[in-house]
């Protein structure tokens, strides 16, 4: 971007997002913030009021591009495992920097710490429903089965922050085909 081009609020958010995952909540200063986007602080306050008001909104940013569009888009595909192998891949390809970023700022900010526990809800029920529609099973089993699923999400972007988005697609999959098969041995069970 020139410095002649007008920066949206899209693009300050963008930037604190990607300088969060880089270099931490400690950079979300509006000095650092103008410095990387080569902006005045009177370009960033067109768009905020202050500084409080850019985190809450960089907070909803981040909910909104990293879990509820995901949602949308997934939710737009009308077979079951074809959602299942987008929502895999969109996982995948989630900047994992910024997400153990957060995670980490959830330790010393309190309102960051109850967007991630929204965030965590929304996922994991957005799973027991994926779930309980893969397996007819009843809801306490699909709740478990999808906090184990995303609790390895969690601990994958924890344990391999630089991993190809491929192979973590390949093992977000092969969770789904275990998954499918402890659905299809209950409900057999269940008929016995």
């Amino acid at each position: 971007m020139t410095t002649a081009e007008r920066l949206t609020r899209k693009d300050w958010l963008d930037t604190g997002l990607q300088l969060l995952g880089s270099e931490g909540e400690k950079a979300l200063t509006i000095e650092r913030l103008c410095q990387v986007t080569c902006r005045t602080k009177g370009s960033f306050y067109h768009h905020f009021k202050n500084h409080d008001e850019f985190i809450n909104a960089l907070l909803e940013y981040w909910q909104s591009e990293y879990t509820n569009r995901i949602i949308t888009t997934v939710e737009q595909l009308d077979n079951l495992s074809d959602r299942r192998r987008e929502l895999d891949r969109l996982a995948a390809g989630i900047d994992r920097h910024i997400e153990r970023a957060i995670r980490n700022w959830s330790g010393v900010d309190r309102r960051v710490q109850l967007v991630l526990k929204q965030v965590d809800e929304q996922r994991i029920q957005y799973l027991v429903g994926l779930i309980s529609e893969m397996g007819q099973i009843d809801e306490k089993i699909a709740l478990e089965l999808a906090i184990v699923e995303y609790s390895t999400f969690v601990g994958l972007q924890q344990l391999f922050p630089n991993a190809d988005s491929h192979w973590l697609e390949q093992i977000f999959n092969r969770f789904n085909q275990m998954a499918s098969a402890y659905c299809v041995a209950l409900h057999r069970k269940e008929l016995e």
